[in-house]
């Protein structure tokens, strides 16, 4: 089962926590056990998945990266969401995601604002 998941970003660099959406998906799909993929298919933006953050407490993702770009460098963009990566693989158990008690899973985005697509592919282990 492949769904999209559509993200507005409001900064030229954001954090956003789709971990409720993605659940959602895979609530709705129902699956007894799957392999969940979380894919965004942009150069410019990435997922991961980390303890929760506070987007406005967080120091720019500038500030993060800053060792993977030169200052001024047209790429700097494309090379940051390179570092983060696009992909993340969960597991389902039940209908649920295992993740652990503090683990969110977050899109950034590194050339906003935009609106992103974020797909997530469930693919039931039976």
């Amino acid at each position: 089962m492949l769904r999209e998941i559509k993200v507005r970003t409001t900064r030229k660099e954001d954090i956003v926590d789709i971990t409720e959406r993605v659940r959602s998906v895979v609530r709705e799909a129902g699956v007894k056990e799957a392999g969940v993929f979380v894919y965004v298919p942009h150069t410019t933006a990435a997922i991961t998945i980390h303890g929760k953050i506070d987007a406005e407490g967080t120091p720019m993702l500038d500030n993060l990266l800053r060792v993977a770009t030169a200052e001024g460098d047209a790429g700097s963009s494309q090379k940051k969401a390179a570092f983060v990566a696009p992909t993340e693989v969960l597991i389902a158990v039940d209908g649920e995601l295992l993740l652990g008690e503090d683990q969110h899973i977050y899109l950034y985005e590194f050339d906003g604002p935009q609106e992103r697509s974020v797909y997530v592919l469930l693919i039931p282990s039976r």
